[in-house]
């Protein structure tokens, strides 16, 4: 597997990732990969508005990372291919895997003792 060659504009990478980096967009794309599916059925299955989830569509539509097909009155969304998926399964496992480490690391943090400010008496 290979990172962004040099011929790749750091920029739309990053600009592609960015479209992931937001819970309601992954909720959105997690519920399309059970089928497509028309912006009602994805508001009453995540919870969020029309508007919002119109808004997200639209971002993930600018991408790529979805694709969209009228049909009279409804739009359906589905995945534009495996990819966005496969990246969210790549990063779950990650979490996944990691979850030992980062619950240890947070509980050291959470049970460090506040540094004392000087001049205080106990």
């Amino acid at each position: 597997m290979t990172f962004a060659s040099e011929s790749m504009p750091f920029e739309l990478v990053a600009r592609r990732l960015k479209a992931l980096a937001d819970a309601s967009r992954l909720s959105v794309l997690r519920r399309l990969c059970a089928g497509e599916k028309c912006v009602t059925e994805l508001v009453d299955e995540t919870g969020l508005g029309q508007a919002n989830v119109s808004k997200h569509l639209r971002i993930l539509l600018g991408e790529g990372f979805v694709l969209a097909r009228r049909d009279r009155r409804n739009v359906f969304y589905r995945l534009s291919n495996g990819m966005s998926e496969e990246i969210c399964a790549i990063i779950c496992r990650s979490i996944r895997e990691n979850a030992a480490d980062e619950k240890r690391e947070l509980a050291r943090f959470l049970n460090r003792k506040p540094a004392r400010k000087a001049g205080r008496e106990t």
